[in-house]
């Protein structure tokens, strides 16, 4: 495999240098007024137009006139100089030079840091499937079966869990296979039921089994050497476990007891965000005003334009990212406003085809990996933290994918995918489990595994910058015991790492980068 070639340098300005924050932006007008030169009578009719006269730099779109102006950034007025031994609590607003969009809680009626009570939902209307369900009605559809040794799955690995995993499975499942002989089958349930599969001390809760007869209940699916999910059936009385995948950490799942009997693992990083229409004209929200929307059903009318819950499209409290999301905003998962959408792919779908005179009413909560499937159809908000003064992109701008606020802190709601199974000798009981966890949590990840990451759309660990041991916890600076972020970055960039990258093949092309001696994934990185 060639390495990814290095990006022609250019000189980056000092954090010192950054453009000033956001008051002062309005104070000079650069917020209003500062226009991108183009001749066309209309610049731009979306965000990614901006971004393309800018060459990437921070820009929105002013639909109504049809012109691109300058985002405010993160600037010397306010922010953390980066340094060591930073808190959780200034990591989220050390220096940057990437763009942000402030949200304005007193122009809504909102204070900063809002606790106002919340408000229990009402049940809303019908939920368009029940929970965990897909649109397939499995209970009597016949399938082929999911172990099948003459068709070449003599080895198979069961695995259940959340909605969100599948399109990492498409990408992860076919190096796998190919790894150890092994075909993943996965069922879609809950992260909280993925967690239940393991931690349950009841022989029962461990199985997977078919859906029964006239069920909308998802079917089990194994996964092809091209990365196709094939619908199988699991046979009568179910299969036992291997491993039980969860977004979230087991504490955050009702009922859950920790147990010396169960093994976690951990995988790459996932953020989980607000969404709206392609169509919507809403760019950010605070963590108060979701609150007004999610904790409030609206908060009579100070959550506009999101006020009807019949369109706030939600999860349930069984889900990664409903409990993700909940404790960003401090809304119980169980308490949210809204219609339960069934799993991920469904609440794409639905928010996807609203009405564009209702795509400003309409938001919905999902995992960035089905948000990058749906690019152009779903929009991405920047989400305004308390403590912050401007709100972030999971990406260092709406259309590109290097997850650069998550890697840094900026981005808060994130975490990484867990894997569990049961284990004595603190080694996994199952052969099955086994072979999967050495492959896909190891300290060195390969290349494939690398690759399959970043193509789902999530972060590999070896690219993070921050870390934290529970569900939105603490954020505390972290070095990884292996570097890839210029890989990471590279593979993003269609083989283009960004400045300060040296490819390498052996540690002695990195004996002239200080700071960087260790040849790793094709780059000198940080030992």
């Amino acid at each position: 495999m060639r390495p990814p070639s290095a990006r022609r340098s250019s000189r980056i300005p000092p954090v010192g240098a950054i453009v000033l924050a956001v008051a002062g932006l309005a104070a000079s007008g650069l917020i209003a007024c500062s226009v991108l030169v183009n001749r066309d009578t209309r610049q731009c009719s979306a965000d990614v137009d901006c971004e393309r006269l800018a060459n990437g730099s921070g820009s929105t779109c002013d639909v109504a006139r049809g012109v691109c102006v300058a985002l405010p950034r993160v600037g010397v007025d306010g922010c953390i100089p980066p340094g060591p031994g930073l808190t959780s609590e200034q990591l989220p607003n050390v220096c940057t030079d990437v763009a942000c969009v402030p949200f304005h809680n007193s122009a809504r009626g909102l204070e900063d840091g809002d606790s106002s009570p919340l408000i229990p939902p009402d049940g809303g209307a019908p939920v368009s499937a029940p929970p965990g369900t897909n649109t397939a009605d499995a209970g009597t559809t016949q399938f082929p079966p999911c172990l099948s040794p003459d068709d070449g799955r003599d080895k198979v690995i069961y695995i259940t869990g959340s909605s969100n995993f599948p399109p990492l499975l498409a990408k992860l499942g076919p190096f796998i296979i190919r790894a150890t002989g092994y075909t993943p089958v996965y069922q879609i349930t809950s992260s909280c039921n993925g967690v239940k599969t393991v931690f349950s001390a009841q022989a029962r809760d461990r199985l997977m089994v078919d859906p029964p007869p006239g069920s909308r209940a998802s079917p089990a699916t194994y996964v092809t050497a091209d990365g196709s999910l094939i619908p199988c059936t699991l046979g009568p009385g179910g299969v036992a476990v291997d491993i039980g995948e969860s977004d979230i950490f087991s504490s955050s799942c009702a009922g859950t007891v920790p147990s010396s009997d169960v093994g976690e693992y951990f995988g790459p990083i996932q953020a989980m965000l607000f969404v709206v229409p392609g169509y919507s004209t809403q760019k950010v929200i605070s963590a108060e005003m979701a609150r007004a929307v999610f904790g409030r059903g609206g908060d009579n009318q100070k959550a506009t334009p999101w006020i009807d819950p019949d369109l706030y499209f939600i999860r349930n409290a069984n889900t990664g990212t409903q409990q993700m999301i909940g404790r960003a905003i401090g809304v119980p998962a169980d308490q949210f406003w809204g219609r339960d959408r069934g799993t991920a792919a469904n609440l794409a779908a639905e928010l996807t085809v609203v009405a564009s005179e209702h795509a400003d009413q309409a938001i919905g909560i999902i995992s960035n990996d089905y948000l990058d499937r749906s690019m152009g159809n779903l929009t991405e908000l920047a989400y305004q933290a308390p403590g912050q003064t401007c709100g972030f992109w999971p990406d260092s701008t709406q259309s590109l994918r290097d997850k650069r606020n998550v890697r840094d802190g900026h981005y808060p709601i994130w975490g990484p995918l867990h894997f569990f199974t049961r284990i004595a000798g603190a080694i996994p009981i199952s052969q099955a489990a086994a072979a999967f966890v050495t492959t896909v949590s190891v300290p060195e990840p390969r290349v494939e595994l690398l690759d399959a990451y970043i193509e789902a759309g999530l972060v590999p660990s070896c690219a993070m910058h921050v870390q934290r041991s529970t569900d939105l916890g603490a954020l505390s600076a972290y070095q990884p015991p292996i570097n890839c972020g210029c890989y990471f970055e590279a593979k993003l960039a269609n083989g283009v790492a960004p400045a300060g990258c040296k490819p390498c093949t052996t540690a002695n092309d990195c004996t002239d980068q200080p700071g960087r001696p260790e040849c790793r994934v094709f780059f000198c990185e940080a030992s």
